[in-house]
């Protein structure tokens, strides 16, 4: 943990971050990266931290369940917020300046695979995050995403977040020349294990070297 309390020292000076993931496919696993984010930022980290849903889903809105009692009153669309972590479901473009004006030091926004439809927004991010699959049979929308996204600017800097890969099939993803993260597995994204703050750290090490 002393090292992630010294990240948080050194990120202090590069003012408000901005991750934005999105999937090369349903089912990607974007949601379930983004709340393993906002919980090591949130908690390991201590930054207060905003989870942006963009996706037309009730899949946010099912965790109040789970954090807060039955007796708050908290709406199925409005946004809530447990610790130092706020949750905003249906997320809309014209909210992004309100969620902006609100000060967090770190906001992760969860695209879904919609990456057309939010490309924009996606482009403004100071971390742009792709989940995606190694799979046989999943491999060939990870090579399409990284052809259609290649004559973007900056697009050799994203990161490729790959669930359930094995070693081999990391080693065949270097002919990709991309940065490829295995996400570890765990099936609780609000557990801070070794494994979840090391893939964390590794990612802000893009912005806080």
């Amino acid at each position: 943990m002393r090292l992630f309390k010294e990240s948080k020292r050194e990120y202090k000076g590069h003012g408000r971050l901005v991750i934005g993931i999105t999937g090369t496919h349903r089912g990607a696993g974007v949601t379930h990266l983004g709340l393993v984010l906002t919980a090591c930022i949130s908690e390991g980290l201590g930054l207060s931290t905003a989870f942006l849903h963009w996706a037309d889903n009730k899949d946010i809105c099912f965790l109040k369940s789970r954090f807060l009692a039955e007796q708050e009153d908290v709406s199925p669309g409005e946004p809530f917020t447990v610790s130092r972590a706020s949750f905003y479901p249906w997320m809309r473009r014209e909210r992004v300046a309100e969620v902006l004006a609100k000060g967090y030091e770190c906001i992760i926004m969860d695209f879904g695979s919609s990456y057309k439809e939010h490309r924009e927004e996606f482009l403004r991010c100071d971390i742009k995050v792709v989940a995606g699959s190694l799979a046989p049979w999943k491999r060939y929308l990870l090579e399409e995403f990284i052809v259609d996204s290649e004559r973007i600017t900056g697009s050799m800097d994203w990161i490729y977040a790959i669930n359930h890969s094995n070693s081999k099939e990391r080693a065949a993803a270097r002919d990709f020349q991309r940065t490829i993260l295995p996400v570890p597995y765990g099936p609780d994204p609000f557990f801070l294990s070794p494994d979840a703050m090391n893939f964390t750290k590794n990612l802000l090490i893009n912005r806080c070297p």
